[in-house]
């Protein structure tokens, strides 16, 4: 199956959309925890309960030397390895038909 011209062009404008906002989400995201840390500060479970089957290799989503620039590197790394798995499945699942 033949992608449209309007299925690529909608592809390419996602991608430059995901783009633009792992650039944006450093700078307007909250500092403040929420979500699943912040109901683990709220049921005060230490980080030390168990140990980690292995360590995150950007904690925090960021690699501290470079700082913001680091925060947007590691969003727009982990966007591409998404992306390169979603197709990667898809095209799986279309050779198995």
């Amino acid at each position: 199956m033949e992608l449209s011209q309007s299925d690529k062009y909608l592809i390419v404008v996602g991608i430059i959309f995901c783009i633009a906002l792992a650039v944006l989400s450093p700078y307007i995201a909250s500092g403040d925890p929420d979500g699943l840390e912040k109901s683990a500060e709220d049921a005060a479970v230490g980080e030390d309960v168990e140990a980690p089957v292995m360590e995150s290799p950007f904690p925090d989503y960021t690699y501290e030397p470079l700082d913001k620039l680091g925060e947007i590197g590691v969003l727009i790394f982990g966007g591409l390895i998404t992306l390169v798995l979603g197709l990667g499945i898809g095209y799986a699942l279309k050779k198995s038909e």
